[in-house]
C-alpha cells in the first residue's frame, strides 16, 4: 500500500484508515470488574493469535471487548445480500471507486459493519444510524439504542476487522505486510523518539515486520482518539492496553483499549 501522511476525511474512514466508536471520554471504565478485566485482557492478548481461513473469525472476546475478522473477497451473492442494508450514500460512496475490487470489498467491509452494529442493537442492519465527528470519526446516532457501545474498523486488502467495545475507547487497524521502500522516513517522521529508537535497532530480519507493528499501533491509537495522523496525537500508553495480533497470515493488527 502507499503510506500518506494526512488529515483524515470522513470518505476515507474505512479503506482502513478510520477508527469509529463514540467521543472520547477518559473516566469511564467497564462497570464490572474494570482493574481485574484490564489483566484479563493483557493475558488474553499476549500471543498473537491466528485464524483459520473463513469468512468470520472471532480474534478475541472478553468482558465487553470483542475483536472480529472478516474475509472480504466473497461470493458475488454474498456481496448483493450484503449490498442491500446499505443507504444511499454508502451506495454512492461504492460507485465512485475506480476498481470493482475495491467495490466489492468497501460493500463488504460496510455490510459487515451494519450487521455486527445490528446484532448488538437489536434492528435491522438497514436501520443502523451512523454520526460523524469534527474529522470524520463515526458513531452511533443518538437515535440508537445502546449508545456506550464504542466501535472500530480496518481494512487492507482482502481482510477487515471489526472491533467492539462497552464504554471504554478502541481502535483498531490491519495492514497486509507488503514491502515498503519508505519505512525508515516514515518511521522517523510519525514515531516516537523511543518507538524509532527501537525500531532502528531491529536486525533487517526484523525491520519490515517491526515497522508495521508500530504503524499499526499508531494508526489504532490515532482512531481511538479520533484524530489524523498529521496531528500530534495526544497519548499515554499507561492508560491503554495495548496490543498485536495476526487475523491472517501476511497481516498484522493492533487494538487498543482505554483501561
Amino acid at each position: 500500500m502507499t503510506f500518506r501522511i494526512r488529515t483524515r476525511e470522513q470518505s476515507e474512514w474505512e479503506n482502513g484508515h478510520y477508527g469509529v466508536g463514540g467521543h472520547d471520554r477518559p473516566g469511564h471504565k467497564l462497570e464490572r470488574g474494570a482493574r481485574g478485566a484490564s489483566t484479563a485482557l493483557s493475558s488474553l492478548l499476549d500471543k498473537a493469535v491466528e485464524l483459520r481461513p473463513r469468512t468470520e473469525m472471532p480474534v478475541f472476546e472478553d468482558d465487553g471487548l470483542e475483536v472480529l475478522a472478516f474475509m472480504l473477497d466473497v461470493e458475488q451473492d454474498n456481496i448483493r445480500l450484503t449490498g442491500a442494508c446499505l443507504n444511499e450514500q454508502e451506495r454512492r460512496r461504492a460507485r465512485r471507486l475506480r476498481l470493482e475490487q475495491d467495490r466489492r470489498r468497501f460493500i463488504a467491509t460496510r455490510g459487515q459493519l451494519r450487521r455486527v452494529l445490528a446484532s448488538k442493537l437489536g434492528i435491522s442492519p438497514s436501520d443502523v444510524e451512523l454520526e460523524y465527528g469534527r474529522l470524520g470519526k463515526p458513531h452511533l446516532s443518538h437515535h440508537m439504542p445502546a449508545r456506550d457501545l464504542r466501535f472500530s474498523v480496518s481494512r487492507s486488502a482482502d481482510m477487515a476487522v471489526i472491533a467492539l467495545s462497552t464504554r471504554r475507547e478502541v481502535g483498531v487497524d490491519i495492514e497486509a505486510v507488503l514491502p515498503v521502500p519508505e519505512a525508515d522516513e516514515i518511521a522517523a517522521l510519525c514515531l516516537s523518539a523511543s518507538e524509532y529508537e527501537s525500531y532502528i535497532a531491529l536486525g533487517p530480519e526484523d525491520r519490515l515486520e517491526g515497522f508495521f507493528r508500530r504503524w499499526t499501533r499508531l494508526e489504532a491509537i490515532s482512531k481511538a482518539l479520533g484524530c489524523g495522523l498529521g496531528q500530534r496525537i495526544p497519548w499515554d500508553e499507561k492508560d491503554w492496553v495495548v496490543r498485536t495480533f495476526i487475523p491472517k497470515s501476511g497481516y498484522i493488527g493492533s487494538m487498543v483499549v482505554r483501561k
